[in-house]
């Protein structure tokens, strides 16, 4: 590792492996509520192998950020001292009058994301921006990035065939942002977190570490690395290693096949065609071991009550799918404050209800009884988790406590674990949340929706994209179960083939039961003899003894 350091500009040139791959500015803007951070002056100085920046500040009584290098990797922090209520921290760059806004050069190629917000750009060129977040909508334009949530906080970004990690270290509470942005630029890039004016600093606070770890063979490896060390340094839980053998079992989630139907999607969610549909199932030898009851079985979200006119009796039909030897997993939707009090909730500002608050007492008591209510009460075999990226957001919203963004998503879900678990102790929780620090919320990420921008691009490569997200989950979580998902599919022949190896990715699971429903084709019964072939194999393979070398 070269590190070389121009004082007037604070921007130290690194090389590594005999390769230029930065310039990087050593200076941040930590903008707040009142206004943007300029920096009016800094001095850079070396210590060895430290080196630090100390700037004078529109906003701070001081900043001061940063860089030291270890043989393998570079880490940088930045604190700031004084008061203000944080609105975005731009990193490795910032406001400098007179020049305006001054970013980090680089001689990047390319920058992995695994974040999976579009189907052809798994590899990006490094001059396109990309974001890592809580947030995203699949419904809105622009902001189709809600598949993970949240993807690890990392990107893998190569040079000269080479891929280096560049991402961020923090505990889980301080990670108070909702976002975190690879701004892109011709020849260079910043770094921005989103805070939103709910982080309020009275004293001193320093941003998470941004470590660069060089000299790995692909982006995948990059990501494993990023992980390890979190996990070195106790930023991040070990990846449990309890399995238990129901958990694994093939999945039927009726979300498909209620999507096939000819009403609205939400109202087909009903006893009677749950039973429709593991009865044509049944009848081509097609068993699944876990039921997934998909939305919108409650009558209201918040309260997790059966919507008794489509389901008259869910406990029952839950212990029936017991009898017969199956488990039964109940759709959540979080965040949700359908059917809560206004008090319990995330506001805007005349009160008007947007997202549960875990931080409320009453909005925490809500995810309780629900959580207490389902595994309990109805005898639920656990939860898929679902809707994480509503995650609130806005700088206008009123809430209880001091957590914002993947804090208090991961508040919300450690709450939601916690009891499900002191309910039900072999609880399977499934979310879609393969960040290193979540693995203590989960047991099991599902890959999400198969969405390849239906309206715009309803054709996508379903196989390969789907592989790009397992190739995620597997090295930020090395042994975690995947849940392979399968809704939703543009037509019968990617169906086929995404069926064809989805064990190989995870856990096979099943949507559709007499037709693909965007397509409208029909699945033959050659078609269902596959899924009942390919699970036998899965089955088989699941009972083999394992060895040890």
């Amino acid at each position: 590792m070269k590190v070389t350091l121009n004082e007037k500009r604070a921007v130290v040139t690194i090389e590594h492996g005999g390769v230029r791959w930065f310039q990087l500015r050593l200076l941040s803007s930590v903008d707040t509520l009142r206004g943007p951070d300029e920096t009016l002056a800094v001095t850079a100085t070396e210590h060895g192998d430290r080196i630090v920046t100390r700037a004078t500040s529109t906003r701070w009584d001081e900043r001061v950020t940063v860089l030291e290098t270890h043989p393998d990797r570079l880490e940088i922090t930045t604190t700031v001292r004084g008061r203000g209520d944080m609105l975005t921290a731009h990193l490795l760059g910032g406001h400098r009058p007179p020049a305006g806004f001054l970013p980090s050069g680089s001689a990047l190629d390319t920058v992995f994301s695994p974040n999976p917000d579009h189907p052809r750009r798994v590899l990006r060129p490094a001059v396109e921006p990309a974001v890592i977040a809580v947030t995203g909508d699949g419904a809105e334009p622009g902001v189709g990035r809600w598949l993970f949530c949240p993807a690890p906080w990392c990107y893998a970004v190569s040079r000269a065939d080479r891929w280096t990690a560049m991402g961020l270290a923090a505990p889980i509470d301080e990670q108070t942002f909702t976002s975190f942005h690879y701004a892109a630029g011709t020849d260079g890039f910043t770094l921005r977190l989103d805070y939103e004016g709910h982080t309020r600093v009275d004293g001193e606070f320093t941003l998470p570490t941004l470590v660069f770890q060089f000299g790995h063979d692909t982006p995948q490896d990059a990501i494993r690395a990023h992980g390890d060390y979190l996990r070195d340094r106790a930023l991040a839980p070990p990846v449990p290693t309890e399995r238990h053998r129901h958990w694994l079992e093939p999945i039927f989630c009726g979300w498909g096949a209620q999507s096939a139907r000819p009403g609205v999607t939400q109202d087909e969610s009903t006893q009677v065609n749950y039973d429709r549909f593991l009865a044509h199932l049944a009848r081509h030898d097609v068993v699944p071991g876990t039921v997934v009851v998909d939305d919108k079985w409650a009558a209201h979200y918040a309260t997790c009550r059966a919507d008794e006119r489509k389901w008259p009796d869910l406990r029952g039909w839950i212990a029936k799918q017991h009898a017969e030897n199956r488990r039964v997993l109940l759709w959540w939707k979080a965040w949700d404050p359908d059917g809560a009090p206004p008090e319990a909730c995330v506001t805007l500002p005349d009160g008007t209800p947007v997202a549960l608050d875990p931080e409320h007492p009453l909005g925490e008591q809500a995810v309780v009884d629900a959580v207490t209510h389902m595994l309990g009460d109805l005898d639920a075999d656990g939860l898929k988790v679902d809707f994480l990226a509503k995650t609130p957001s806005g700088t206008a919203l009123r809430h209880a406590g001091r957590r914002w963004g993947s804090a208090l998503l991961h508040h919300l879900l450690k709450l939601v674990y916690d009891t499900a678990k002191s309910v039900k102790p072999d609880a399977l929780i499934v979310t879609h949340t393969p960040n290193p620090a979540y693995a203590d919320v989960t047991d099991m990420i599902r890959l999400n929706d198969i969405r390849m921008l239906d309206a715009i691009d309803p054709a996508g490569p379903v196989v390969p994209h789907m592989r790009y997200r397992a190739s995620v989950v597997t090295a930020a979580l090395p042994g975690m179960p995947v849940d392979s998902d399968g809704w939703c599919l543009p037509d019968r022949a990617e169906w086929r083939a995404y069926l064809d190896i989805q064990a190989e990715l995870g856990v096979p699971a099943l949507y559709y039961t007499d037709r693909i429903d965007l397509s409208g084709e029909e699945l033959t019964g050659e078609d269902l003899a596959q899924v009942a072939r390919l699970w036998g194999t899965y089955r088989h393979t699941l009972d083999e003894p394992t060895t040890s070398s």
